[in-house]
């Protein structure tokens, strides 16, 4: 199983910065990842019109096996790809869909 530092390094070069889908651009400033088992967590911190957030993403058990060993490029790019798709999928639905909103909190 891989360390949280670990998957957390692997992940850094694809998720943190600035993040556009066309319409809207995220600036992801901070990146964490909770182990729980053989499940993760990714905790991102983002900066988007002024306003700081705070989103937590669950992984799961498939995509965290995806990072043992000596992963290659490509698998952790669409894991980190699916990740960039839900974080977008947060931002555009947040204010409309409740279980979507509860997965991150403004702390400005």
């Amino acid at each position: 199983m891989p360390s949280a530092e670990g998957v957390r390094g692997l992940l850094v070069p694809h998720l943190m910065g600035r993040l556009d889908d066309g319409s809207a651009e995220l600036d992801v400033v901070g990146l964490r990842v909770v182990e729980h088992g053989r499940r993760f967590t990714v905790e991102l911190e983002l900066t988007a019109h002024g306003q700081r957030w705070r989103v937590r993403l669950e992984g799961d058990s498939s995509e965290m096996a995806s990072f043992d060993g000596q992963p290659p490029h490509h698998l952790v790019r669409s894991v980190a790809s699916a990740f960039r798709i839900r974080l977008f999928e947060w931002w555009h639905m947040k204010d409309s869909e409740r279980q979507l909103a509860r997965l991150g909190e403004r702390i400005n």
